[in-house]
């Protein structure tokens, strides 16, 4: 019983974030062809096949919608789970999360992320919210980073370095955005932090 339940649940989460996924996909469509402050709520629960309110049960606000997803929770998960030593910088294991969770997806995912990148930094509203959200990370990555030089509690090092990673970051996707994601993000941000990945 306890596994039917669990199952259930399971399958409705993966449901509802599938159709999450529709709702955010049509809306990003809708906002690139008229722009973000062009395009109501109305307009995408009509484009999606739901009612406004299941859009903002699903996200809340519109601005939410266009951020949806935790690929920065994904980021840090890469980063706190990667091998770092002599042979392998602080630096470096954060350029390859970072390519694992944005650079790794395929062609198609590219192309949506890069979309999905030039509305966020073509609307101040959204660029302050996307910044916030990766600045927000800022205590897991620096846990990470104590963790990665063996010390007993995160210092000041780890926070000011976590700070320095993430704003690099900021700036390599805004300028990695700007050029059409042509070059590879994962070398943008190798040369950012002088590595080779």
């Amino acid at each position: 019983m306890t596994t039917t339940i669990h199952c259930m649940t399971g399958l409705r989460e993966r449901n509802r974030r599938a159709a999450m996924g529709d709702v955010q996909r049509a809306a990003m469509r809708m906002m690139q062809a008229s722009g973000f402050a062009n395009v109501t709520v109305e307009e995408i629960a009509a484009n999606s096949g739901v009612s406004p309110s299941t859009v903002y049960r699903y996200f809340g606000t519109k601005e939410a919608l266009v951020l949806w997803g935790d690929r920065a929770g994904q980021m840090v998960a890469h980063f706190a789970a990667a091998k770092v030593g002599k042979k392998r910088s602080i630096e470096l294991a954060f350029v390859e999360a970072v390519a694992a969770t944005y650079d790794d997806a395929g062609p198609v995912a590219r192309l949506e992320l890069v979309a999905q990148l030039e509305l966020i930094f073509a609307n101040e509203d959204l660029t302050i919210a996307f910044e916030h959200e990766l600045i927000g990370r800022r205590d897991e990555v620096a846990a990470a980073l104590a963790v990665h030089r063996s010390a007993k509690s995160v210092g000041g090092r780890d926070a000011a370095q976590a700070g320095a990673l993430l704003g690099a970051l900021i700036a390599v996707l805004e300028r990695w955005q700007a050029s059409g994601g042509e070059k590879s993000l994962a070398k943008q941000l190798a040369k950012a932090f002088d590595t080779k990945a």
